[in-house]
């Protein structure tokens, strides 16, 4: 949705969604903030199976699989929404009691999952130690237990998570100064910031060959490393530069995109159509398109731009959506024919690298599917069914806005 912010000038409608997004994450936060999915209706425990209880599911929780780059998720949505343009006074929304204890409870998870071993009640049926996850040691970092794919993690501390959950809190803090001015969220947020950057510093830049560096994807603290391997979704090494972690190794991240874009990895593949990242959340020689847009966005060669963007749009293969991934030799060989997240990194994509805005054509799109739909419909106004633009600016009239 963060992709509809920069819109909201020439669209006040869209300010009335993002505010509800804002206002119903908030509430499903103070339900269970380990959650990282939730009903649209309450679901009583009582009629729940035994395997989704043990799951955490019922009530408002739909999955709980703890994921930290949820955290940042809704951090930087808050911060997006703050900057804004077209956005009458920002502030009012945050200074709701609702969103702001959604935004001290998540530093309070926080300060929990830093020290997992010890403090953390969460548990999940499906990791090991009765729920309680795989073996880890005190690092600073924030622990979790699932990727932004969905996929458990193979060790306690997400290295392009925490990073990005750097960017959030550094965001985080600026927004704290301009709204709530809570000492308890300034206090919080700069002693996270250290913490996280020291232990990414000490514990997620691995040798990999002598003289050679680059970051892991996970560690646990205790010695053990993930390396050349990335998760195509995001948050994601190859996305550093895009995740607010001012203080990274630029040569260090040169070395790992590097690596994870070669066969060091075993999740790049490349074929007669495509090359990229897989994952193992899909089956093997398929590529993602949120990887794809990403490599494009952090790329300094304008060819190489272009050549992602063509692959991009060959990946809408079929039905003209982005898919969740692709073949690299057969692109009619696809999972998730439409894929929310890796349509809007499309929009993303092209609107920043070729100055293209999408409104246009959108707007042309979305206006065709009205006619056709409603040229099925039996009963027409008396105008025989010529739009009256008046009534729909009245839409919009009575939303406040610069």
């Amino acid at each position: 949705m963060a992709s509809y912010f920069p819109r909201i000038n020439k669209r006040p409608g869209m300010r009335l969604v993002l505010e509800g997004a804002i206002r119903a994450q908030s509430y499903f936060i103070l339900q269970d903030p380990w959650a990282n999915a939730y009903n649209p209706k309450y679901i009583p425990p009582s009629i729940i199976s035994k395997y989704d209880r043990q799951l955490g599911r019922g009530g408002w929780v739909w999955t709980r699989n703890f994921e930290l780059d949820s955290v940042a998720y809704f951090f930087n949505f808050l911060w997006n929404y703050h900057q804004s343009p077209g956005v009458w006074q920002p502030g009012q929304l945050l200074m709701e009691p609702l969103v702001h204890d959604a935004v001290v409870t998540m530093l309070q998870l926080l300060e929990v999952e830093q020290h997992h071993e010890q403090r953390s009640p969460y548990r999940y049926s499906e990791l090991e130690r009765e729920g309680l996850g795989p073996p880890c040691g005190y690092t600073g970092m924030v622990w979790s237990a699932f990727r932004a794919s969905d996929d458990p993690q193979k060790y306690s501390y997400n290295i392009p998570d925490n990073m990005y959950l750097w960017g959030a809190l550094a965001r985080l803090a600026k927004l704290n100064a301009a709204t709530w001015q809570d000492s308890y969220i300034a206090a919080t947020t700069q002693r996270l910031m250290n913490d996280v950057h020291e232990g990414i510093t000490k514990h997620g830049i691995v040798e990999v060959q002598p003289g050679v560096r680059m970051y892991a994807y996970e560690v646990d603290g205790l010695g053990k490393t993930l390396v050349d391997f990335d998760d195509p979704n995001l948050p994601s090494l190859l996305a550093l530069p895009l995740l607010g972690y001012e203080l990274y190794d630029q040569q260090v991240y040169a070395t790992t995109r590097t690596r994870i874009l070669s066969p060091a990895n075993p999740y790049f593949f490349s074929g007669s159509e495509l090359r990229g990242l897989g994952s193992p959340h899909t089956d093997s020689q398929f590529v993602w398109p949120l990887a794809t847009a990403v490599e494009a966005l952090t790329s300094n060669s304008t060819a190489q731009q272009a050549e992602l963007l063509r692959m991009l749009l060959k990946m809408a293969f079929g039905n003209g959506l982005v898919h969740e991934s692709v073949h690299v030799s057969s692109i009619s060989r696809f999972t998730r024919p439409e894929f929310g997240w890796a349509n809007a990194m499309l929009v993303v994509a092209v609107e920043s690298l070729l100055g293209v805005d999408c409104d246009a054509e959108a707007e042309v799109h979305r206006l065709a599917g009205i006619a056709q739909r409603e040229g099925h419909e039996a009963r027409m106004p008396a105008n025989k069914g010529r739009d009256i633009p008046q009534y729909y600016e009245q839409l919009e009239a009575g939303i406040i806005h610069e």
